[in-house]
């Protein structure tokens, strides 16, 4: 196993752990580091796909396995509020909203991370795919070993003064390499598999919206770029851009969502070609470098894409981005997040220009 870059023989450190391999790893490696590590495991709402009752009784008995104490909490109202409530307000106003952003913001890296300092943590880790560099009192994230698992994009939007206080463990190791540390040293966690989709969607995204709000959705019309009705639509919370399936059409073109007009409530489709774009912006940048002037950097407009080369005009506390490459189905709501040699440099809430001004 590679050497933790820390000193930290003696430090407290509290790890988040969900019961899954990647962070059972992390308290492993920590523990292996002579640190004085205890857990810490929330507890949400009790149909998701995370933090469920076996998941809190895998992580309790991964910390008895290694000697460790482990605490439990309550979260299930903040993350109605900051998750839950969060993706149905900007479903309906017609964007894709990324609610492991605010998660992180607002409940792992905030909440959570509170009740690690009360009980005298001086670090917090996380199994998450990614890294830090600490350099001369500044610390730089960065993409994992494992781009496949990279996990620095919802990162990105943190604060930069949280990152002093935190600890990736894993992000030397490759997937792989954390099943095979973890089947090494006993822990029958080294099987199990991740979770991939939103945690708390346990119905299809408007069907779930309507379960939760117990409210039926407005239908509306189908249109194309010219304006004329393709066809009906039974609510746009339904819709994100760029997809082609349920469209419900009878047409042999394929097409896709382009754009969603919430005040027309009108979803807009068009061919494949249609959903290039060749600028747009970027609002509310969290810059985790020092406010950068123009710049040719690398941009992901979503989790797990090639990252694509383009220009970042800073502009206030936004940014207009002009790809190299016209870059396919950017959608509002999502976010854009900037990197140069591995180094994940800030990110912010992608919007069309049209849809403010910068």
């Amino acid at each position: 196993m590679k050497a933790l870059n820390a000193n930290l023989k003696g430090v407290k450190v509290a790890v988040a752990m969900s019961g899954g391999v990647d962070s059972s790893v992390c308290a492993l490696l920590l523990k292996k580091a002579d640190a004085d590590v205890f857990g810490v495991t929330m507890q949400i709402v009790p149909w998701s796909r995370c933090c469920l009752p076996k998941d809190i009784q895998e992580a309790r008995l991964v910390a008895k396995q290694l000697g460790i104490k482990h605490y439990v909490v309550n979260l299930i109202e903040p993350f109605k509020k900051q998750a839950i409530d969060y993706f149905i307000r900007e479903s309906k106003k017609g964007r894709n909203p990324n609610p492991c952003v605010p998660c992180n913001q607002k409940i792992k890296f905030g909440a959570l991370l509170k009740f690690a300092e009360k009980h005298g943590a001086k670090y917090f880790a996380t199994g998450h795919y990614a890294r830090l560099k600490r350099k001369h009192n500044k610390i730089l994230l960065k993409r994992p070993v494992d781009v496949s698992k990279d996990q620095s994009y919802v990162l990105s939007m943190l604060p930069r003064k949280v990152f002093k206080k935190l600890i990736f463990p894993i992000g030397d190791y490759t997937k792989e390499e954390v099943r095979e540390i973890a089947k090494n040293n006993g822990l029958k966690v080294h099987a199990r598999k991740s979770n991939q989709d939103l945690c708390f969607l346990n119905y299809e995204k408007g069907k779930f919206i309507e379960w939760w709000t117990n409210k039926k959705s407005k239908p509306g019309n189908i249109v194309n770029v010219k304006g004329d009705i393709l066809g009906k639509h039974k609510g746009i919370v339904n819709f994100s851009i760029g997809q082609r399936r349920n469209l419900g059409l009878n047409t042999s073109k394929k097409l896709y969502v382009l754009d969603i007009n919430q005040k027309k409530n009108e979803i807009i489709v068009g061919e494949e070609k249609d959903l290039y774009r060749k600028k747009f912006y970027v609002t509310d940048v969290n810059w985790l470098i020092d406010k950068p002037k123009k710049m040719n950097v690398e941009v992901i407009i979503r989790n797990k894409m090639i990252p694509q080369k383009v220009t970042v005009i800073p502009k206030g506390k936004d940014a207009q981005v002009i790809p190299k490459k016209p870059i396919w189905a950017v959608s509002p709501g999502q976010i854009a997040v900037f990197i140069k040699d591995d180094v994940v440099l800030g990110g912010g809430w992608i919007e069309y220009g049209n849809r403010r001004k910068t």
